[in-house]
């Protein structure tokens, strides 16, 4: 058990809990796990970096090209090259010294020891290619083309640069455009769901994009196109190139949290985002006070969270989440009443009904008929009511 445990505390990273007793075992215990130095991703336990590559540079003419690239390597690992299939690297070395090149997966890699290396290779073709496959686990490229700089590479989607269909129009400035949508999910925990529209124009870069996780708030997940980093103070990183990218980032916080703000401190990504609010009235009655409520139908909020109630927020100030009731007991509001008649057509091949339906509002409804059925008329308190279609489902 002793043993067991101590694999467990080293495969964590938690040296320091070792007790002095068993350190003499450590090589011992841990002789076959291969990814020990590799930083493991937050979201996935299981999961292992075992390389992180620098920014890569490639240099193409009409009948050679030369890239060159740093990689810091923390356990033995077979590290993906530029090129494929015709357009394979060549005079590949590392640090100096040439290293084969090995086709895995029909990318071409080199097996590298931990430590940094300065990887650099060639190619040779008879006429520049239209394009050339760059490894996905790039983040920033810098490009050359008969010995002019390409300030904004084109990637198409499968991840390769094209060094002849260049951009027609003239190189973009370096400019970052960044829409911040929240919506806040009351429950225990509480989470916080976050989309970030990047929209970027110059060449690959890394941008210092401020603060995105306000104060008291901890990152659960994050899904990202292009690399992005978040430290323990919530400031975003990027490595970002020309687009429009999509970064989502969920947080959440096991404490009740009465106010909403960022630290004193924090220079917030956006200095105005949109946030909605989706209730959990099973657990409690709760609304945001401090912030104005805007017609969703005017902005760009994301579709999948419309049907929540949405407001304009200032980041430099502190809104509120207030509770008004904590789970229902005795106080449990009154709910939906339907009383329902029913016709049978004389034929008996259909039937005709009428519902009626009576209660106190707890939160927006939207009743919706079965998509078997075809609905007739509709009245509240008398007055007739307009039929419009789920913009989701297209019922009726």
């Amino acid at each position: 058990f002793a043993i067991a445990g101590l694999a467990a505390s080293i495969s964590c990273g938690q040296e320091r809990e070792i007790p002095d007793a068993l350190k003499p075992w450590t090589n011992w215990v841990m002789w076959d796990d291969k990814h020990l130095n590799c930083p493991t991703p937050y979201n996935n336990g299981n999961g292992h970096l075992c390389f992180w590559p620098a920014q890569m540079t490639v240099n193409a003419e009409q009948q050679t090209g030369h890239w060159e690239i740093s990689v810091q390597v923390f356990a033995e690992s077979w590290v993906p090259l530029p090129g494929g299939g015709e357009l394979w690297p060549q005079s590949v070395k590392a640090n100096g010294d040439s290293i084969p090149v090995v086709e895995r997966l029909g990318v071409p890699c080199v097996q590298l020891s931990p430590g940094v290396h300065r990887l650099a290779g060639q190619f040779q073709w008879p006429e520049m290619p239209q394009k050339i496959a760059i490894p996905k686990e790039i983040g920033i490229l810098t490009l050359t083309i008969d010995g002019a700089a390409v300030p904004i590479p084109n990637w198409d989607a499968e991840g390769s640069v094209w060094l002849k269909r260049l951009r027609t129009a003239e190189a973009d400035k370096d400019l970052v455009a960044v829409q911040v949508y929240r919506v806040i999910e009351d429950g225990i925990p509480l989470w916080l769901r976050t989309e970030i529209e990047l929209t970027v124009s110059g060449k690959s870069r890394e941008e210092e994009l401020g603060w995105i996780v306000p104060q008291g708030w901890m990152v659960s997940t994050v899904d990202s196109p292009i690399p992005v980093a978040i430290d323990d103070q919530g400031r975003l990183k990027a490595q970002v190139r020309a687009g429009k990218w999509t970064v989502a980032i969920d947080s959440f916080r096991t404490s009740d949290a009465k106010e909403f703000q960022f630290a004193t401190d924090a220079v917030p990504v956006s200095k105005s985002e949109l946030i909605g609010f989706k209730s959990n009235p099973a657990l409690r009655v709760a609304e945001i006070d401090g912030l104005q409520m805007v017609d969703v139908s005017q902005t760009t909020f994301p579709e999948k969270w419309r049907d929540f109630p949405v407001f304009q927020w200032d980041t430099s100030a502190t809104f509120r989440l207030v509770e008004k009731m904590r789970g229902m007991g005795l106080q449990r509001l009154e709910g939906l009443h339907l009383t329902r008649h029913l016709w049978l057509d004389e034929d008996g091949s259909g039937i005709i009904y009428q519902d009626g339906f009576s209660g106190r509002m707890q939160q927006i409804w939207r009743l919706d008929v079965d998509s078997t059925q075809e609905l007739g008329a509709v009245r509240i308190d008398g007055e007739p009511q307009l039929i419009t279609a789920n913009p989701q489902t297209q019922a009726h």
